[in-house]
């Protein structure tokens, strides 16, 4: 399995952190995990063809986590010279078909169904089974639909969690993961409610056993420069996780 963060930011706009988004390459399957704006533009840098993709997974469905979806199926729709054959499959949490629906409703003739493959609408709860792999899903503490990703195969894991707070179920679904990717979004004295801050990030990544702790989703602070946030940051996590890091943009890792 591999991962390439394509947006380690938030939906603040930043030069250097773009909105949600990651890629995971499990064997031959392409799969995107929450798609913020740029993140087409964000593919395309990365050398991703998004015209390769074979399923968008959802953690929830607040803008900076879903908004590129349109620009992505218009893009498979029209893009001159290609034309898609293979299915598309679109995962979500639970209400995830009436928000799609909803989504792509007003845009009518902008975007037509396609005649040439089909948009598969998954919603899952627990466990989605594959082929070459499983996907697990986990309630997080964020909004109403909100949820974390375990992708499995074999005895390799990466859990993706979306933007969430701290949880005990949460700890025990990442337990023994090989990788954690979590949302880290400030340090502990700027912290918010369904949220997490770096301290939590730390002692998660401890509770939990996880081999490699990776932090995302990172908000800035304006009266504190964006460099020595960071540094603030990865320090207060360390604590509890001494191997920490923080996610950047087009940072490829493998399990």
């Amino acid at each position: 399995m591999n991962l390439t963060i394509l947006g380690s930011g938030t939906c603040v706009p930043l030069l250097e952190r773009g909105a949600p988004a990651n890629f995971l390459q499990i064997g031959a399957q392409n799969i995107l995990v929450d798609c913020g704006a740029g993140t087409l533009k964000q593919m395309t840098k990365a050398g991703i063809r998004y015209q390769d993709l074979d399923m968008i997974c959802f953690t929830h469905f607040h803008p900076d986590h879903i908004d590129e979806l349109p620009a992505i199926l218009h893009a498979l729709n029209w893009t001159p010279g290609f034309k898609r054959t293979k299915n598309l499959t679109l995962l979500g949490p639970k209400g995830f078909k009436t928000h799609f629906e909803k989504m792509v409703a007003p845009l009518g003739g902008v975007m037509p169904r396609p005649d040439t493959y089909q948009i598969i609408i998954k919603e899952i709860s627990t466990v989605f089974h594959l082929a070459e792999f499983e996907i697990h899903a986990c309630k997080t503490k964020h909004c109403l639909e909100s949820i974390a990703y375990k992708f499995k195969t074999g005895e390799k894991s990466i859990v993706i969690s979306g933007d969430c707070d701290y949880d005990d179920a949460l700890i025990k679904f990442c337990n023994h993961t090989d990788l954690l990717l979590l949302d880290c979004s400030f340090i502990h004295e700027h912290k918010m409610i369904g949220h997490l801050t770096a301290k939590e990030c730390g002692i998660i990544g401890l509770k939990a056993k996880v081999k490699k702790l990776i932090l995302t989703h990172l908000y800035y602070e304006p009266h504190i420069e964006s460099g020595l946030y960071d540094q603030y940051r990865l320090r207060e996590a360390r604590k509890n996780f001494e191997t920490a890091i923080l996610g950047e943009d087009f940072m490829v890792v493998g399990v």
